[in-house]
């Protein structure tokens, strides 16, 4: 869950400001299509889904159901919702601990009569493909569990919203392939289903969110723990309140078909680890040193505290993020110059690529597939591990 001193953070140091934040027009729409809908929630109580539940807590629902495996935070965000909402409001919504990988939406959709499904769920760590195992849970979790759908069938499915991500764009990791799968399946669903809205929003790297490598700069300064950081890797940044504006944004009736991306004249320029960690020090009035790894490393103190840095990166990831493909149509919002769009295209028979990588039995296999069918994947040559105190 994200805590008040991270928020913080994210104000001092990414913005003051949201700055995708919806207007008057754009919330009475939203508030509308919200009247009386049935909600189904997946990752709700991850770091995005939590201030997102939270946000769609205010507006009038007939149901809301909330779906996460983490039991810990599901419980914390039904306490947290309890004392901002009262019971009142609870009485609407229902808590579900499972895992999308082996629970029945489908059947959860028809039971319940959702009209919103909003994904939030997502394995986004390229750690997580080193073994084979992880890999497949990844592609399941990422790419294909949130919706399974059939040409003739009937639903009362009104929209559907799966958050993307910027490693989608030339993917150099099975991470970003397996969102960049999750695009293509949201495209396949739109072609095959054309009266259900259908969205995704591309995010760039939303600040401080559970497991992120600023979060975790924090953490260690807090318990005086080491750490490592990588020297060149730069990124765009959001926070998460501007996360959710963008997935509010996404279901707005004029991005049907289409994926939202924040608009780089708002993010500016991507930053580097090492500038943010530098902004993170000043703020806490600690004065900090880098140094590589061979060198001597002296203890933290109050005062001064001593960071690794590395010139190598993780397997899978790329120096810098693009938003968009060189070959894509970039649209722009006369109304909001804070977002672009480009049309929910697809390039690629997504259930054949994802059956075949499900089958293969080593990673060297998998990813042969990857190259052979998809040929948007930019592999990062030779990468060099980044020690594990990072």
């Amino acid at each position: 869950m994200l805590f008040e001193n991270y928020q913080v953070f994210e104000r001092k140091i990414i913005s003051k400001v949201d700055r995708f934040r919806l207007n008057t027009i754009e919330r009475s729409e939203i508030s509308s299509d919200l009247n009386n809908s049935s909600i189904l929630v997946l990752g709700a109580a991850g770091s995005i889904g939590s201030v997102f539940t939270k946000r769609i807590s205010n507006y009038k629902f007939k149901k809301l159901i909330l779906l996460d495996k983490n039991e810990n935070d599901l419980t914390e965000l039904n306490r947290d919702l309890i004392l901002e909402f009262g019971l009142n409001k609870i009485k609407k919504m229902r808590f579900i601990c499972s895992d999308i990988t082996v629970f029945n939406i489908n059947n959860m959709i028809k039971q319940n009569s959702i009209t919103h499904l909003l994904n939030f769920s997502a394995l986004k760590h390229v750690r997580s493909e080193e073994e084979m195992d992880s890999v497949k849970y990844m592609l399941l979790t990422n790419s294909d569990s949130f919706f399974n759908f059939k040409r003739n069938e009937k639903s009362s499915l009104r929209k559907i919203f799966s958050v993307s991500t910027d490693k989608s764009v030339y993917p150099s990791s099975i991470l970003g392939i397996s969102k960049f799968l999750m695009e293509q399946k949201l495209a396949k669903i739109k072609l095959l289903k054309k009266k259900v809205f259908v969205s995704t929003a591309r995010f760039a790297n939303v600040s401080f969110s559970n497991g992120s490598i600023l979060k975790n700069i924090i953490d260690k300064i807090k318990k005086k723990k080491i750490f490592g950081i990588p020297n060149k890797i730069k990124r765009y940044y959001i926070t998460h309140e501007e996360a959710c504006s963008l997935c509010f944004k996404a279901l707005l009736s004029k991005n049907n078909g289409y994926i939202i991306v924040p608009s780089q004249n708002i993010l500016k320029q991507q930053k580097t680890i090492k500038k943010l960690c530098e902004e993170i020090f000043k703020l806490m009035k600690i004065k900090g040193k880098f140094q590589k790894k061979k060198a001597k490393i002296i203890q933290p103190t109050n005062k001064f505290y001593p960071v690794l840095i590395s010139d190598g990166i993780n397997h899978g990831q790329k120096i810098k993020e693009k938003l968009f493909y060189d070959d894509e149509e970039i649209f722009r919002d006369s109304k909001d110059k804070s977002i672009l769009k480009t049309r929910l295209e697809y390039k690629i028979n997504y259930k054949k690529v994802l059956r075949l990588m499900l089958k293969s039995n080593s990673l060297e296999n998998l990813k042969k597939i990857i190259k052979k069918n998809i040929k948007f994947y930019r592999p990062v040559n030779s990468p060099n591990k980044i020690s594990k105190t990072m």
